[in-house]
């Protein structure tokens, strides 16, 4: 096993309802994994309230990846 550090930066709330973490992720070398799965298209922008900080951000790079038609967005 690889050992890597991640930075977790919390939003309103901690938890969700069913006790699990709810936190943004980055990468030793900076890269904001949240962000960086919704660029890519490997996930939708989905934001549940309180917890809103980057939902603008997630839309945006949502539009971008399925107008340049990447990851789910793409030709299977």
């Amino acid at each position: 096993m690889i050992d890597k550090k991640v930075r977790l930066e919390y939003d309103v709330q901690r938890y969700d309802r069913y006790k699990r973490t709810l936190a943004y992720i980055y990468l030793e070398n900076g890269i904001f994994l949240n962000a960086h799965l919704v660029k890519e298209g490997y996930t939708t922008a989905a934001t549940f309230p309180p917890n809103v900080k980057y939902a603008e951000l997630f839309v945006k790079l949502e539009k971008k990846a399925r107008a340049e038609v990447k990851g789910l967005w793409g030709d299977h």
